[in-house]
């Protein structure tokens, strides 16, 4: 039995890399009539920022680099674009996590709202710079405000797997 349960808490410890990677396939996967000009999101972000808030412990950074690597790699990006941005990301929640985890959903979707913008940003300027060209900033401001909107569903249904998953004593 006792490998079963280790086994068991191997699996809960990869549930949040596991939304996370499903987060970026969501974002990959090609919006039905969406066209050139269809109107994206960033679930990713969502799924980095709530769990580098609520579970940096199993959104390791290494999780998080891989995370964004798979991003990169489907979305068509430079690899390591990503990584870096959500590194970055992780780095300000882990620091940050004693405040925010006193607060409560309002004070933590605003902090989101401040954070997302420097994020599409950064993204935006690092595409820029790698392939030499000045992209049009109505789509990064449109996936902007896209994820944005999303968050509270995004966090409420991340909310909802995180309690349902026990928390572990020990994971290895």
């Amino acid at each position: 039995m006792t490998w079963l349960r280790q086994l068991d808490a191997q699996l809960r410890a990869l549930v949040p890399f596991a939304t996370a990677l499903i987060a970026v396939l969501i974002d990959a996967a090609p919006l039905v009539g969406a066209g050139p000009s269809g109107l994206n999101s960033f679930v990713t972000l969502c799924a980095v920022y709530f769990w580098s808030l609520y579970r940096p412990d199993l959104f390791t950074p290494t999780a998080t680099f891989v995370t964004g690597l798979v991003y990169d790699g489907l979305a068509g990006l430079p690899l390591g674009l990503s990584s870096l941005v959500f590194l970055l990301v992780r780095n300000l929640m882990v620091v940050q996590q004693r405040y925010f985890l006193a607060r409560s959903f309002p004070v933590i979707w605003f902090c989101f709202l401040l954070l997302a913008p420097a994020v599409e940003a950064a993204r935006w300027l690092l595409s820029c710079l790698w392939w030499g060209h000045l992209f049009a900033i109505q789509p990064a401001l449109l996936e902007l405000l896209a994820t944005i909107a999303l968050y509270p569903a995004a966090s409420w249904l991340l909310g909802r797997i995180h309690n349902q998953t026990p928390r572990l004593i020990h994971a290895s």
